[in-house]
């Protein structure tokens, strides 16, 4: 089969390129002739497609910003490049990841015209809501459900701006009145469940099927011995509750917290630790590949305590085929991979105090070591990328069948 693959950013990210890339790689391997599309980028990896990549912008610049206004929302270059691409390679199958801006829902119409079936894997809440995060203000947020986007221009959702806010209103407006993606795209993948259910329930009518994230455990070497400090790897940023994180460690000074990341909040978080003297906390800033897996085989727990809806996130599936159990929020797609006592524990999401009395009860809890065993066995099973990948093919097969019934 030959499948073309498409997102906006041909480099890594974050964790929707992750994703875009490990399939690439497995199907590869699995001897499928694989394409790519997306946009020309400095930090783009080698393809043999990029001549076929559409112009880089950068919607953060001010120039020319009436132009870019209108490519943010439908921009007939892709569409224009992407048919050039078809034309040559004429692949049996196109499957999207993220589209949004740079290439836009454009470029559905010349697949569509060659009568090639869509499938396309959701990240986040971008077919929903202005920010993708169906939150805002510090708290989750679902005052836009039903179409009503307007919402975030008067809660100024997007970067804290009404214009911005107002901009990506008007994209899922478009989207909606001109059924980009309820009539063009044959099969939604969702990572979880949770993010299915919010998306149907908000009114996208079209096929989904779960597809759980996967990573390639060949390249993770579990340590199933307890170390002797918590780990938290995460964007800093609001929605991922690390001030939640550090406000009950706070309260625990004989607790150790190693915090790897970067992001919008991370002089405010420098702030919190000096001003609190939280010298039980040890802020490492960005740190990757083996250095970073090195952090988590000596911990002894690994926590996300995060605060919006997330989906699947990749860095628990990390941890726990490292041998890791997780402490995570009870909220989102996080309880569909914690358990409580089975590969980790779940506390109510954004509740310091709460947090506080659970850190201190597993940290001494005598079955760490079992659950890290336990943990790592889940993802040898069902995140590994043989499960992932038989599922897409059938996702695939879904998708032709429902296409060909569509057109008969």
């Amino acid at each position: 089969m030959k499948i073309l693959l498409i997102n906006k950013f041909h480099f890594l990210q974050g964790g929707s390129e992750q994703v875009y890339f490990a399939t690439k790689r497995l199907l590869e391997e699995k001897g499928h002739g694989v394409i790519c599309f997306s946009m020309r980028h400095e930090k783009n990896a080698p393809c043999l497609q990029d001549d076929f990549f559409v112009r880089n912008v950068d919607f953060s610049e001010r120039r020319n910003w009436f132009k870019k206004a209108i490519r943010f929302i439908y921009f007939p270059e892709a569409a224009e490049s992407l048919a050039r691409l078809l034309e040559k390679e004429k692949p049996d199958i196109a499957h999207l990841h993220n589209i949004s801006h740079h290439l836009t829902p454009a470029i559905l119409k010349p697949l569509r015209e060659r009568k090639i079936p869509i499938v396309q894997t959701l990240h986040d809440y971008q077919l929903i809501c202005p920010n993708y995060r169906l939150f805002t203000k510090g708290k989750v947020c679902e005052r836009c459900k039903k179409h009503r986007y307007f919402q975030s221009v008067a809660n100024r959702c997007v970067q804290d701006s009404a214009a911005a806010s107002a901009l990506s209103a008007l994209e899922l407006y478009a989207q909606w009145l001109l059924k980009f993606y309820q009539e063009k795209v044959d099969l939604f993948i969702s990572p979880s469940q949770f993010l299915a259910d919010k998306l149907q329930g908000w009114g996208i009518e079209r096929p989904f099927k779960v597809v759980n994230n996967f990573i390639d455990i060949k390249n993770f070497e579990p340590a199933f011995s307890p170390g002797d400090y918590l780990v938290c790897v995460s964007r800093l940023s609001e929605e991922k509750g690390i001030l939640t994180l550090l406000a009950a460690v706070k309260t625990l000074p004989n607790v150790k917290l190693k915090l790897v990341g970067t992001g919008p909040q991370k002089r405010l978080i420098e702030k919190f630790i000096s001003e609190n003297k939280l010298k039980n906390v040890e802020y490492l800033g960005a740190v990757y590949g083996q250095k970073l897996y090195d952090i988590i085989r000596r911990a002894r727990i690994f926590i996300i305590a995060s605060e919006w809806y997330e989906n699947y996130p990749i860095s628990v599936l990390e941890a726990m085929a490292l041998g890791k159990p997780v402490l995570a929020s009870d909220i989102g797609g996080l309880p569909e991979i914690v358990k409580e006592n089975e590969n980790g524990w779940l506390f109510p999401a954004g509740d310091a105090a709460a947090l506080s009395q659970k850190i201190k009860e597993c940290f001494n809890a005598k079955n760490i070591e079992l659950l890290g065993r336990q943990a790592r066995k889940q993802i040898e099973h069902k995140n590994c990328s043989e499960r992932y990948y038989d599922e897409l093919m059938a996702g695939y097969d879904s998708a032709c069948e429902r296409y060909r019934i569509g057109m008969g």
